[in-house]
């Protein structure tokens, strides 16, 4: 019990010696922020610029000027444009504009007479989806402009794959999501609290793009028949309102790419106590071809990718799953449209 008491004792004592950071120091600096995406899926890619902000600063500084195009191993060049109103960037030539399994890209970006590039990287072959499938779950989620997560009912999205034999094989998941959605816009509310009904609209189709920084290798699965690796978990939710529509894109990474992504998993998941391990230095892949001392923030990922579709309709989803509550013209969610998807 002693040496108890004697160990509390020594844990508040460090505690009360750790500083508060104080991150308004007036020596910051707006660096450059690229996301960027390139693969052998014409409807992937894109490369997305802002600059980093003071952490008070609400709003983002979006790039919309830039020059930004993929040079390949074998001279192709595609130019990317600026989308109205972003800081995204699409190639031009969007069906024309992907990239071939073993050739080596590199991003250029010419901004107020510097000239940025990533690292070359190359291709790799796709590790194809053999099956996608999921199971009912309820855990934990952070819903934005929530204090804290909350129980929520759910599907986790599970795939499964056979790994290649004899190389090192670096696997990550994005999503994109198509979902029908009813909405109650005759309860609308204005911000002051008068209740003023809308007309339209009730019911839309909305398309989302989902990501996480979820990674994984093939140290312990090398040539291997991988089963039920948890790829997402989303909320019911307005997801299965009617219908969702959910393609999984598997992307074989590089090696840079993949501890890119992995240290980024780690700070997210990361719960902020003090015996924490330190933050790692997260390095990106692109530079200042005419100035090494500037620091330029995030990464160009280049990946071969394999694609597999799954829809979930409401009635079969045996769980009471509430009805999504939206009081508002469904038009105004992002990404949504009336128009029926032609393959709905």
């Amino acid at each position: 019990m002693r040496i108890r008491k004697l160990f509390m004792l020594a844990l508040l004592l460090f505690t009360s010696c750790i500083d508060p950071l104080d991150f308004r120091g007036g020596d910051q600096r707006e660096h450059l922020v690229v996301e960027g995406s390139f693969t052998n899926e014409p409807g992937l890619n894109y490369v997305r610029l802002s600059y980093s902000k003071p952490y008070d600063d609400p709003y983002n500084r979006f790039v919309h000027d830039a020059e930004v195009f993929v040079t390949s191993s074998e001279r192709e060049r595609y130019y990317f444009n600026n989308a109205e109103g972003s800081g995204y960037y699409y190639p031009g030539a969007p069906e024309e504009s992907f990239g071939t399994v073993g050739h080596t890209y590199t991003l250029t970006i010419k901004l107020n007479g510097r000239t940025y590039q990533s690292e070359p990287a190359l291709l790799n072959q796709p590790v194809p989806i053999d099956t996608v499938y999921f199971e009912m779950e309820e855990r934990e989620y952070p819903f934005p402009g929530y204090l804290k997560e909350e129980i929520r009912p759910g599907y986790r999205f599970l795939v499964d794959y056979h790994d290649p034999a004899g190389d090192k094989n670096y696997l990550r998941w994005t999503f994109l999501s198509l979902y029908q959605v009813r909405t109650q816009p005759q309860d609308y509310i204005t911000p002051s609290g008068e209740k003023q009904p809308k007309s339209c609209c009730v019911q839309c189709y909305v398309t989302e793009s989902l990501a996480n920084f979820k990674v994984t290798n093939d140290r312990l699965t090398d040539g291997q028949q991988v089963i039920n690796q948890e790829v997402l978990f989303i909320p019911f939710e307005r997801y299965l309102d009617m219908k969702h529509k959910l393609t999984v894109y598997q992307h074989s990474l590089t090696e840079e790419a993949y501890e890119f992504f992995r240290i980024m998993e780690e700070q997210k998941q990361s719960t902020g106590t003090v015996f924490d391990p330190p933050p790692a230095q997260v390095q990106g892949n692109l530079y200042n071809v005419n100035d090494e001392d500037e620091q330029v923030i995030g990464f160009f990922d280049v990946s071969g990718v394999s694609k597999k579709q799954i829809t979930i309709l409401r009635k079969d989803i045996d769980y009471p799953v509430p009805y999504y509550h939206y009081a508002d013209d469904c038009r105004t969610l992002p990404g949504a449209t009336t128009e029926k998807p032609a393959d709905w």
